[in-house]
């Protein structure tokens, strides 16, 4: 009996059809790439200091109730995002009082990402290292409640800087500059009520987790809730400062140095 030959495919369609099966895989081998990139978990993106940078904030280091807008200050840049504040010119209340606009309406997104609890275990434990009892804690958390930004306009910057660069602020500025500080005027700042959240381990008892978060709100200049035995609190803390681009210079001459950039 006599078998038929099996239809063959043009070599037109057989082109196209390894043609579909390549862009299918391609397109397969695509799709997986970008799953990943999206859903890969990329480092230090939860981290308040990142949350912040993308604002074009720095992290204050600690939380502080001084260094607001208009003022001037020494600026320490801890590098990684972090800054840490110095008072260089004392300011009578009344100047920046009337000058100074809060705004409540922060960015949605910025708001749930700062609004939600976050582990900060690591950075805390750096300040509460010489801590009795350390050892005894097994996590920190931070939450930020009640956020608004604090700023003011660049003529009131202009006016504030005028008022104080005198007499004994003048000399102070001078001999921070000397020394090899960064002077810088504060723009806006980030406020907030800090709450710091401390799980110990299950064999502390309920006295000796008082104690210890007596000794952690001492370390980090805060309060201990009087209702719980692992609360730290801090009412209307700057925890972010945005800088005047241009640092005060006075007694030396202009570098590259800029308030917006972190020293290396």
């Amino acid at each position: 009996m006599r078998r038929e030959k099996p239809a063959l495919l043009p070599r037109k369609a057989i082109k196209l059809k390894w043609v579909w099966v390549g862009s299918g895989t391609f397109i397969a081998i695509a799709l997986v790439i970008v799953a990943v990139w999206f859903t890969w978990p990329r480092q230090g993106k939860g981290t308040i200091t990142a949350i912040l940078l993308e604002t074009g904030y720095f992290e204050i280091v600690p939380p502080t109730t001084f260094g607001g807008p208009g003022t001037i200050n020494t600026i320490e840049f801890l590098g990684n995002g972090k800054v840490e504040m110095h008072p260089t010119c004392d300011v009578d209340p009344g100047l920046l009082a009337d000058k100074i606009q809060k705004s409540q309406t922060i960015d949605r997104e910025l708001k749930q990402s700062l609004e939600k609890t976050l582990d900060v275990s690591a950075e805390v434990r750096e300040k509460l290292e010489a801590l009795a009892g350390i050892t005894q804690i097994s996590s920190i958390h931070l939450k930020l409640e009640n956020a608004n930004i604090l700023l003011v306009s660049d003529e009131s910057l202009i006016s504030a800087r005028h008022a104080l660069l005198k007499g004994e602020c003048e000399d102070a500025v001078i001999e921070n500059v000397s020394n090899g500080g960064v002077v810088c005027q504060t723009r806006s700042v980030l406020e907030a009520d800090v709450i710091y959240e401390i799980k110990y381990d299950d064999k502390v008892s309920i006295g000796e987790r008082a104690k210890l978060t007596l000794e952690a709100a001492a370390k980090l200049n805060l309060d201990a809730h009087q209702d719980a035995d692992n609360r730290i609190s801090g009412h209307q803390l700057f925890f972010g400062v945005k800088l005047a681009p241009k640092p005060i210079m006075l007694g030396s001459n202009p570098n590259e140095i800029k308030c917006t950039v972190l020293k290396k």
